[in-house]
Parts: structure tokens; C-alpha cells; sequence
């Protein structure tokens, strides 16, 4: 056992702090200065992890609306950090961007160590709510895929798929600014069956269900391919 800032080496007690409101942003702490409890693996056969050959950027784009609120949002959240710490040491920039109801946007861009610390951990704690669109969330994501640092970038949404895309001449661009840059598009839909309007616009689908325990924290999560 060793203290680090690994999520796939993360040992199972310290998952109860993302159960927990108030100790969350402890988690959060704790990752970002590496003393997480986690378990270490040695052997005579060990090797370390193969290096891996950087690649372009990444646009993650979170709802967080009212039907997102709970544990679905802790584990979106939860995603989006190992994701930052993934892409932070491979040297990859990644943009994260928060959307719900028309005109409730945020967005946090990484590209330092440095600028994953407390304006990022505040980034984390925020959540809008009401209703969501797809519309305007999407249009942040081609607004976003069109700037230099950004081109060519894979865009993640993260929703619990009750989407609707229904602007036709955003899809229309849309389909043509991702051909032109050559970017895929990955949704990942926790506690839903399927994809809704993102069926239209996503390469890949995963489909992420949650076990809610009686006081409904999560206490199973699976993750399957959606095909």
C-alpha cells in the first residue's frame, strides 16, 4: 500500500469519500496531491506500463441538468477527473465543458499540472440543473473543435442520454467540421438504455448502469458497449 494519484490502483475504501458530500472535495484534494491510498503491484515479473504515444487533444462536454443530479453526477465528475489526469500526463490539452438549459455553460481549459489545482477542484463542484440542450452543447463543442489548440480533438459527452438534437443546420455543420478535422465522438450514458438524439452523432456509445444502495449512493457500476 502507497500513497499516489491513481485512479485503476485506487484501493476500495477511499471510494466512500465520493459517497460522502462533504468529504468529496477531499477526494478531489487528495488526488490532485497524490495521497490517495493505493495498492502498488510488484513481482518478479512485473514490468512497468508500455509508454504511450501522445495524441490530440480532447472536448468533454458534462450535463449537468436536474435529471443528472446524484450519483450520476458524482460518477461523471469522477470521470472527467481521471480523464484530466490521464491527458495531463500525456501532455494532451483537454477542455471541460459544463451545459444544461439554454445559457448555462462553463467550461475549464487544461493544459498544466498547474491549472489542474483549487480552479479546477471548484470547477468540479459546480452543477446547474433544470432542463438540458443538446443544441447549445453541441454548438460548443464544433465552436470549440474549431480553434487551433483544438482541431482535430475527440469530443466525450457524458449525459444520462435523454437527449434531443434537433437544429438540423448544427448537425449539418457538425457532420462536416468533423469530417474535415477527422474527430470522433464518444457518449458515454450512465443509467440509461440508450443514447437518444447522440445515436445520430457518436462512433461510440458506452452504456454506464447504476446499482443504487438503500440510501442511494452507488454501490454497482457497470460499463457496457453500446452497439
Amino acid at each position: 500500500m502507497n500513497f499516489s494519484d491513481s485512479i485503476n490502483n485506487l484501493l476500495p475504501m477511499e471510494t466512500i469519500k465520493l459517497l460522502n458530500p462533504s468529504l468529496k472535495r477531499k477526494f478531489y484534494a487528495d488526488m490532485l496531491e497524490g495521497k490517495l491510498l493505493s495498492y502498488q503491484l510488484l513481482g518478479k515479473h512485473y514490468t512497468s506500463p508500455p509508454s504511450i504515444k501522445p495524441k490530440g487533444p480532447m472536448i468533454v462536454l458534462v450535463d449537468t441538468s436536474g435529471s443528472m443530479h446524484g450519483a450520476p453526477q458524482t460518477l461523471a465528475k469522477s470521470v472527467v477527473l481521471a480523464m484530466a489526469k490521464l491527458m495531463l500526463s500525456q501532455q494532451r490539452d483537454m477542455r471541460v465543458i459544463f451545459f444544461a438549459s439554454t445559457n448555462q455553460h462553463l467550461e475549464i481549459e487544461l493544459s498544466s499540472r498547474k491549472k489542474m489545482s483549487e480552479k479546477f477542484l471548484n470547477f468540479l463542484l459546480y452543477t446547474f440543473g433544470g432542463e438540458t440542450d443538446f443544441n447549445t452543447a453541441l454548438a460548443s463543442g464544433l465552436k470549440s473543435l474549431k480553434e487551433n489548440d483544438f482541431q482535430g480533438a475527440d469530443l466525450v459527452f457524458i449525459t444520462d442520454g435523454k437527449s434531443e438534437i434537433s437544429d438540423k443546420l448544427l448537425l449539418a455543420s457538425w457532420e462536416e467540421t468533423k469530417r474535415k478535422y477527422k474527430a470522433k465522438v464518444y457518449s458515454l450514458i450512465i443509467g440509461s438504455s440508450g443514447a437518444g438524439g447522440l445515436s445520430n452523432i457518436s462512433d461510440y456509445i458506452y452504456l454506464v448502469d447504476i446499482e443504487l444502495a438503500s440510501e442511494g449512493t452507488a454501490r454497482v457500476v457497470r460499463l457496457t458497449e453500446y452497439k
